[in-house]
């Protein structure tokens, strides 16, 4: 759900996949904490960075194969030239604990529940510890890989950071967005094939109304009503836009 969360309230669409799925789709690839990967799987998410593909990926991925039996070369198993780090132990923190985080252009951030002790090979620090036992450490890697790029989160950051730094690799990624700008409480999805689109709306809050632009207009399917350029959501009001 950290995952998915912030696209889901930035209105991106996202399909849940396996690695057994056909990829070549996609801009990007989010991986939350796959501890257990097979060796197709691993191989799956490695030939799409390589083919030009963005991956996000969180801590402790790629740890065991398939018979959870802990893969050799040291860690990250699967991923390691991936991430372009290799990780010489696992610290889970105490439930108190809180660590600080500090990205290149200054900007901190708080950190918790996990911490990989890693070390850079091909990868970057886009971020690094700034207290504790791994101060100067990177908490979180870019690497380039093959066409693609790579971005490994060794910790978990705070929601707001851990949000900045998803959003900005899908941005430039170039991932389109239909409803940028519209209120996170709108549930917006599309469907629709090559002769017709429809557009899926929920304004979700119980107390608030939602404007929501639509270019090129259509028919509120509910209502019947024609539209051109917008559509207005009472609270907990719903539509289904015929385009096309």
């Amino acid at each position: 759900m950290r995952h998915y969360t912030p696209l889901w309230r930035e209105h991106y669409p996202v399909d849940v996949v396996s690695t057994g799925s056909d990829l070549a789709p996609y801009k990007v690839l989010v991986v939350p904490n796959a501890y257990l990967i097979d060796d197709a799987g691993a191989a799956a998410i490695i030939a799409f960075a390589r083919g030009g593909g963005t991956v996000v990926m969180s801590f402790f991925s790629g740890v065991v194969d398939e018979c959870n039996r802990v893969r050799p070369d040291g860690y990250p198993g699967a991923f390691r030239q991936l991430i372009g780090a290799r990780i010489d132990e696992y610290r889970p923190a105490r439930p108190d604990e809180r660590f600080t985080v500090e990205f290149a252009g200054g900007r901190t951030a708080r950190s918790s529940w996990w911490r990989d002790d890693l070390h850079l090979e091909t990868g970057k620090a886009l971020a690094t510890y700034t207290d504790g036992l791994l101060a100067g450490r990177a908490a979180v890697v870019e690497n380039s890989f093959g066409a693609g790029r790579v971005v490994y989160f060794a910790t978990l950051l705070e929601e707001t950071a851990f949000d900045d730094v998803l959003l900005d690799e899908v941005r430039a990624a170039g991932v389109g967005n239909p409803f940028a700008g519209v209120p996170s409480h709108v549930e917006c999805t599309v469907r629709g094939d090559e002769r017709q689109e429809y557009v899926f709306l929920l304004n979700q809050s119980p107390d608030l109304p939602a404007t929501v632009p639509l270019a090129g207009g259509g028919t509120d399917l509910l209502t019947g009503s024609a539209l051109s350029g917008q559509i207005t959501l009472a609270p907990l009001g719903a539509a289904v836009v015929r385009r096309g």
